[in-house]
């Protein structure tokens, strides 16, 4: 009798520098099937910048089908331009710095979630909409962010947007436990405002753990704020509040 192969554990995310950083974006007109995109994909592949090129390097790799989810890690090389002082003088020397993310295509939800620094997240979608002529915009929460906003604790900053108040147009908090604090709810109730981004704690399920997370609804970004790996399920909820906030 033949057994079901078991899908493999999901491996713990590694953190560089600060947190991990993530942007959400929408997709809308793919006409690419999720095949035809990973073929795509694995074409184009990460070859160092020597120097020479005009077009830095760039490129996936570990291209994956997960159902009717795209999965890549992405390498990419940046231009750096260094000013330095020799026997004639100033002159200006470019380098090159490599820096890398993951990309996630999800054609059911119609989002592509990107892990990794903005310039990254840059990267790769102008390369994602180069392939497919589809419309890569980032998610905008619209709003929507005040769902996650109610789920935190330890506020310590919020903006708040769309305030129609005299001339007042936006209110900035900054202090701590700031979502008991009535003025904000004055602005989105009475002055019609929404709050745009913000930063406190949140509860991760699994494993159980409280870690400081900045969201901004209106670029559809998310920042954990940690120095250890984190857990696969724990970003996969993070980033399904965000899209289940977002307007379809």
């Amino acid at each position: 009798m033949s057994q079901s192969k078991s899908r493999p554990k999901p491996k713990p995310i590694p953190v560089r520098g600060l947190g991990l950083s993530i942007r959400l974006f929408r997709m809308n007109n793919m006409t690419l099937s999720p095949n035809q995109l990973m073929a795509k994909m694995k074409d184009v592949i990460y070859t160092p910048t020597t120097g020479k090129e005009k077009k830095l390097g760039a490129g996936f790799s570990n291209v994956k089908l997960d159902g009717k989810t795209v999965t890549a890690d992405f390498m990419t090389d940046f231009r750096v331009l260094v000013r330095t002082y020799g026997t004639d003088g100033f002159s200006t020397k470019p380098f090159y710095s490599v820096d890398n993310g993951s990309v996630l295509v999800k054609f059911e939800r119609k989002t592509v979630e990107i892990r990794g620094s903005e310039r990254i997240a840059g990267r790769i979608r102008r390369i994602l909409v180069q392939q497919t002529g589809a419309i890569i915009e980032p998610l905008n929460l619209n709003g929507g962010a005040k769902t996650l906003y109610d789920m935190a604790t330890d506020v310590d900053s919020v903006l708040v947007t769309g305030v129609e108040k005299g001339n007042l147009r936006q209110a900035e908090f900054k202090g701590g436990g700031l979502q008991s604090e009535e003025e904000v709810g004055i602005y989105t109730r009475r002055y019609k405002g929404a709050i745009a981004r913000f930063r406190g704690m949140f509860e991760y399920p699994s494993p159980k753990t409280t870690l400081k997370t900045s969201v901004n609804g209106a670029t559809g970004s998310i920042m954990i704020w940690t120095s250890d790996e984190l857990s696969d399920k724990n970003v996969r909820w993070i980033v399904k509040m965000m899209e289940d906030s977002a307007p379809p």
